[in-house]
């Protein structure tokens, strides 16, 4: 990612904005990453395909049961396997399919489980718990309790990239762009993840697992789509590439000088 691009944000988020009142139009779709025809989901370890008709059982004291017909052609995900009754998929529900040549079981790329494993990064439940701290969830340290001095005693090495931009001064160490007010003050005053495409994160995705924002809309800086979350004495940005339906740019989190 470009640099300039990204420091937009900073300095965009450390004046005042002027915001349209847009709201969100995106249809409702499961959280995940896409699979072919279709999305892998959290918990979800693989899927079968319905080669050939064929049932779905519950168990009953111990006994599997049928309970219909699966057609030919459907796909069902699979969230769990016994090795019973000659090995068994669960759907979900308390279903079942039997492992047989009627079927066909796939799991998931090891690209499509690190792409998952970023969505769920946002969904856990913590993301804004920590925002609400000072910290940029999947790094270490807080704006508040920490400095710059212990970014570099923690990552060893020297940023990949280091510059002023509009008045502060960033260091950036893999994802995380560390900015503090020149380049010898060791203050922190904004933390930024700069996204690396691994996989989609919409506002749809964003909203569905980070949670609702304060506000969304487009910027009349650049006409991109924003979330903005006020957390008291931080407040977080999430900047996207275009508009409602578009990828995202990047995230800031910064104190609230309001």
């Amino acid at each position: 990612m470009k640099i300039g691009k990204l420091l937009v944000m900073f300095s965009f988020a450390m004046a005042l904005l002027l915001f349209s009142n847009q709201e969100a139009q995106a249809g409702s779709a499961p959280i995940g990453v896409k699979w072919d025809n279709s999305i892998l989901i959290q918990g979800q370890i693989g899927r079968v395909t319905i080669l050939q008709d064929t049932a779905l059982y519950k168990y009953e004291k111990g006994k599997l049961i049928t309970m219909k017909t699966l057609r030919k052609g459907n796909i069902y995900r699979v969230y769990s396997y016994k090795d019973q009754n000659g090995g068994v998929y669960g759907l979900g529900g308390g279903a079942f399919v039997k492992k047989s040549s009627s079927i066909k079981y796939e799991t998931p790329s090891k690209t499509k489980r690190i792409q998952l494993a970023r969505i769920v990064f946002f969904d856990e439940g913590d993301f804004l718990k920590l925002a609400k701290q000072g910290v940029m969830k999947g790094q270490p340290f807080s704006l508040k309790n920490d400095d710059l001095n212990d970014v570099y005693d923690h990552f060893g090495n020297t940023p990949s990239w280091e510059g002023y931009y509009e008045g502060g001064y960033g260091r950036q160490f893999g994802n995380y762009i560390y900015f503090t007010g020149w380049e010898n003050d060791p203050e922190f005053t904004a933390f930024m993840w700069a996204n690396d495409g691994l996989t989609p994160l919409t506002p749809y995705i964003i909203k569905n697992t980070v949670g609702k924002p304060s506000w969304e809309g487009i910027s009349e800086m650049d006409g991109h789509w924003m979330m903005y979350y006020d957390l008291g004495y931080y407040e977080v940005y999430f900047s996207f590439n275009g508009d409602n339906r578009s990828d995202l740019y990047s995230i800031l989190l910064k104190r609230s000088y309001r």
